[in-house]
């Protein structure tokens, strides 16, 4: 079971669909202040509690690859996506992201699958 903290431009919907898939997901909506908190308090608050941060916000790939929080990230890319769309990608590629946050550290989501990045 893995823990995620959705950031604000993803919808919570995507919280429900991790947790009916026996994850522990988070909104930042659901922190007191959420949705103001900057980047870098939202990934701290995400390695404190142990949790992916998941977002389609760049800032967070850059900060994590030059070591910086967030140690776990994964990725959403491809651009605008409906949220009815978005939840469809999760669960075309579902079988393949969830095995690799299982043992990685930067998972990208996209259009065409699921890319890993860990460095290691």
């Amino acid at each position: 079971m893995t823990a995620f903290l959705i950031d604000q431009q993803l919808p919570q919907s995507l919280a429900t669909f991790l947790d009916v898939r026996g994850h522990q997901p988070r909104h930042i909506k659901d922190y007191p202040g959420g949705t103001t908190m900057r980047d870098r308090d939202i990934a701290r608050l995400a390695d404190a509690e142990q949790r992916f941060v998941v977002t389609k916000d760049d800032d967070f790939r850059v900060a994590h690859l030059l070591g910086f929080p967030p140690r776990r990230l994964l990725h959403v890319t491809g651009g605008n996506i409906t949220t009815r769309d978005l939840l469809a990608l999760f669960d075309h590629h579902w079988a393949a992201l969830d095995d690799a946050i299982a043992s990685c550290t930067y998972v990208e989501v996209n259009r065409r699958g699921v890319v890993i990045h860990d460095l290691t």
